[in-house]
């Protein structure tokens, strides 16, 4: 042991003497080491990391079966649930909304989430300080209570331990403090309120906006669960109105899966794209340590005849692998640490908390064991082809210093393995580029330029009713349209680019659409505002106000669809199933579509309705889900108007808070950027496979040159011109990328349905792209071949023959 451990020191302290080489393979190692890492890192902190719950693995989400996260239920199958075998804890809430509080300064609207007396204790929460909503204050016309988020607990009051029994106005409405919750609550989002959901008794409510998470009782299955929580709805199917038309199944799905769903098929094409970096890597280490082998290979025939074991002639290339992967690690650590702080700046809202510490212990050891095994094989292949035998026949079939012509195929294996990587991520990277053109290139039906947007939620204890909500929002609208600078401004219950919000109807000849329009409820000038052309008919006017003929505006895709092309003049009517018919509201004009959720999605048939002309019925359950938008319009600087925006609602109603204040280009950009942050990445990726594959068909092609010295001496002492000599150094190198090219090509084609998810209006197989790739990736090879093959050109014969 201590010959061994003298042994491997002494290979190391060798190693640091010739530093070049050293650094080369290290520097080389921290790349692929770097990406891995910092892929490793955010799947870890994203997909890995259990929900922030007691027992995460017993917590399941009880929703239509369907495969998308966060899927929800109707209150109504909700209360059925209870008493289904296996389920040990039920909890709920609803949809975040946007609420009013006031008590020390400026009004503030903040988030909400209505949640039933089971939420808590199904996740396993104690408040700390005070305690959960009870049984009789979670029920309606109950006093009304409040929960703090944490946050907003150390904001407001400062973390006050007293706090307990305190008042906050919320709405308008003076609530008791109950409790404080103890960490930041994260679900798909993250509350500053709890609020209870208060549902009644027997809720008739067939609306699937609730989201339903139990916890499984002691050797509960999620799939025995799931199975009997269909059964047990269907069994009542005539009382939930399931019908031919609507007959939805039901499962449950671990919360741990639900957590960052919208993260995992990006997050694992990531790692995809950082496993080739890294392979390349491990074929260029490859390539450097069969070099390596081959420069020493003399040597250890030497040593083996005199009797050196196998061992001995292994150490020297194990201490040496061992110095390269503990310095590939720490480069390729700072590497990933460096990725990582950037990668917080453009990863999505919601993937990371703020205070997640991404470089934790498993990503040091998954780099260390990463960077330690890579080395370390690549050192075991040099012992292999520094064996005895392999060595004395290196040396009895090549020239001096350099490898035999099995060697030097095998080298060029290896430029062909890393031209295949190469195209791979050159071509997914090409592919993903020309997405993102073709998806700015969509007309979204909108213009979002100069527009600046905020939230509103006028609070229904100071505006019950539709007639008050009207008469708020004229006095903003008249205040601000009569501010210098500002062109138009407007209101809407939800805007482009956001969440939807849709409401069955009644069509002409008295049936419903299969699936229910999108609504929207906006006042005069909205169409203006945002740039959506009037095709037929007229606009929402101010003379549409409450007490008027109830009118509508639909969307070009709504009268194309459901009408024929011919929609003014005809009749639409709200579908408010048993309850008394609302009267119906007469089509007045068409207008442009918009697409909703951005331009990768295609525009949903609308329809319009005046704001004040929204029966109370149904504005109520808008409050509810959705939160009022205002929409404003300037000219010159935008700076200014922030402050100034929010002083004009005090002016109005010093009780009002708004939420979001920015520009509306913003979550125009907003709506591309999986695919900005998808095609960057992938790209750059791409460009290190570029570059490393670069440089191993460089290395290899000048240690062949070197190694044929003597030939091309000798051909060109017998007349051959050095163009020949240059044309067939270069012609062997892209023979090696071109092969490479036609097999990742070829991979390419095979598992191109897996890029289609993340493509817009782009085909895996696009013959622009692939013909791009093959350029590039031939420009690079020619690159790599055209310092060695001037070389080769230039070999004086009196010089070559002379080393003889």
């Amino acid at each position: 042991m201590p010959l061994n451990f003298a042994t491997v020191r002494q290979s190391c302290r060798a190693a640091l003497r010739r530093p070049a080489f050293l650094m080369l393979a290290a520097s080389t190692l921290a790349l692929g080491i770097g990406a891995a890492t910092a892929v490793f890192a955010l799947v870890d902190a994203v997909l890995l990391a259990p929900p922030p719950f007691a027992q995460p693995d017993r917590l399941v989400v009880i929703d239509r079966a369907g495969g998308h996260p966060w899927q929800t239920i109707s209150p109504q199958q909700y209360q059925m649930l209870a008493g289904i075998d296996g389920i040990a804890a039920l909890g709920a809430k609803y949809p975040p909304r946007d609420v009013n509080v006031a008590g020390s300064g400026d009004p503030e609207l903040v988030t909400a989430w209505p949640v039933d007396a089971g939420f808590l204790p199904t996740l396993g929460i104690a408040p700390q300080p005070g305690r959960n909503f009870s049984a009789d204050e979670d029920r309606p016309d109950a006093a009304p209570v409040a929960i703090l988020g944490h946050a907003f607990w150390l904001r407001h009051f400062n973390g006050a331990a007293d706090v307990v029994g305190r008042s906050v106005l919320i709405d308008g409405v003076a609530s008791t403090i109950v409790g404080v919750l103890p960490a930041p609550l994260r679900l798909d989002g993250s509350p500053d309120l709890l609020i209870p959901l208060a549902l009644p008794v027997a809720s008739k409510d067939q609306s699937t906006n609730l989201l339903a998470i139990a916890r499984l009782g002691p050797g509960a299955a999620a799939a025995s669960v799931g199975a009997a929580v269909d059964t047990h709805l269907h069994a009542r199917a005539d009382e939930l109105g399931f019908n031919e038309h609507w007959n939805p199944r039901f499962a449950t799905s671990p919360l741990a899966w639900n957590f960052r769903a919208d993260a995992r098929p990006v997050l694992l094409l990531f790692l995809a794209c950082a496993a080739c970096v890294l392979l390349l890597v491990a074929v260029n280490l490859f390539n450097l340590m069969l070099l390596r082998a081959l420069g020493r290979g003399h040597d250890s025939a030497v040593r083996a005849a005199l009797g050196a074991s196998g061992a001995q002639l292994a150490l020297p290339a194990f201490g040496e692998s061992l110095l390269i992967g503990v310095l590939g690690a720490l480069a390729g650590l700072l590497l990933a640490g460096a990725a990582l702080v950037l990668a917080r700046g453009w990863l999505p809202d919601g993937w990371i908390d703020p205070d997640t510490r991404l470089l934790g212990s498993a990503s040091i050891a998954f780099a260390f064991v990463a960077a330690l095994t890579v080395a370390l094989l690549a050192g075991l292949f040099g012992v292999w082809r520094g064996r005895s035998g392999a060595a004395a026949r290196e040396l009895a079939a090549g020239a001096r210093g350099g490898g035999s012509v099995g060697a030097q195929r095998f080298s060029r294996s290896l430029v062909v393995a890393q031209a295949s990587l190469a195209s791979v991520l050159l071509t997914a990277s090409a592919l993903l580029a020309l997405s993102l053109w073709k998806l700015s290139q969509v007309d979204l039906g909108f213009a979002a330029r100069e527009v600046i947007v905020f939230r509103l939620n006028p609070a229904p204890a100071l505006y019950p009713d539709t007639a008050a909500m009207h008469h708020f929002g004229q006095s903003l609208l008249d205040t601000l349209r009569a501010q210098p600078g500002v062109k138009h401004a407007a209101l809407t219950t939800t805007l482009p680019i956001s969440s939807q919000f849709n409401v069955s109807i009644h069509l002409p000849d008295g049936s419903s659409p299969p699936e229910a329009p999108q609504f929207r409820a906006v006042s005069t000038d909205s169409f203006a505002t945002l740039g959506i052309p009037l095709i037929a008919g007229r606009a929402i006017a101010a003379d549409d106000r409450p007490g008027s003929e109830p009118i509508t505006v639909v969307s070009a895709s709504f009268a194309a669809q459901w009408l024929g092309g011919d929609a003014i003049g005809k009749w639409i009517r709200y579908d408010t199933g048993g309850d008394t018919p609302l009267p119906p509201m007469r089509i007045v004009g068409v207008v442009g579509d918009v697409h909703q959720f951005g331009p990768q999605q295609a525009a949903l048939p609308t329809f319009y309705v005046p704001l004040g002309q929204v029966p109370d019925s149904i504005m109520g359950i808008v409050r509810k889900l959705t939160p009022l938008n205002a929409m404003v319009k300037v000219s010159g600087p935008v700076a200014p108007w922030f402050p100034r925006l929010r002083e004009l609602l005090r002016q109005v109603d010093a009780r009002q808070g708004m939420a979001g204040l920015r520009m509306f280009e913003r979550d125009v950009a907003d709506a591309t950027a999986p695919q900005r942050m998808n095609a960057l990445l992938v790209g750059t990726f791409a460009i290190l496979a570029i570059l490393l594959a670069t440089v191993g068909l460089y290395s290899v092609t000048a240690v062949a040159v070197a190694s044929r010295r003597r030939e091309f001496g000798v051909r060109a002492a017998l007349g051959a011109a050095p163009a020949r000599l240059l044309v067939g150094v270069i012609g062997g190198g892209l023979r090696d990328v071109g092969l490479g090219l036609a097999i990742g090509l070829a991979a390419v084609l095979a598992g191109g349905q897996l890029l289609e998810s993340f493509l817009f209006g782009v085909h895996a197989f696009d013959p622009l792209t692939l013909t791009a790739t093959l350029l590039v990736l031939l420009s690079a090879g020619l690159a790599a071949t055209a310092v060695p093959a001037l070389r080769a050109a230039r070999t004086a014969p009196m010089t070559a023959l002379r080393d003889d």
